[in-house]
């Protein structure tokens, strides 16, 4: 059986967090945030601090279903374009 202790690493949890490709992780989610932020007001009928309220889940599903009204929009008018030709 083979134990990781992990305060034997060369890395302290309170080392700054990286993404993949190395760059910092905070301020790369920070603008994520505030455009997934932006993008819900934009589309709605909230306020930036309405929809810091919410939970990163709520978001997710604001986003699901922003995206899918559109995706619906984009297809009708193609379709009524393809019955108007």
């Amino acid at each position: 059986m083979t134990f990781i202790l992990t305060f034997a690493s060369d890395k302290s949890f309170l080392d700054q967090q990286t993404s993949k490709d190395g760059t910092p992780y905070g301020p790369k989610r920070f603008k994520e945030i505030v455009k997934e932020i932006w993008y819900i007001t934009d589309n709605t009928s909230t306020s930036y601090s309405e929809v810091l309220d919410m939970s990163f889940q709520e978001r997710f599903y604001f986003i699901e279903c922003i995206n899918q009204k559109q995706k619906d929009t984009k297809d009708a008018i193609e379709s009524i374009r393809k019955n108007k030709n």
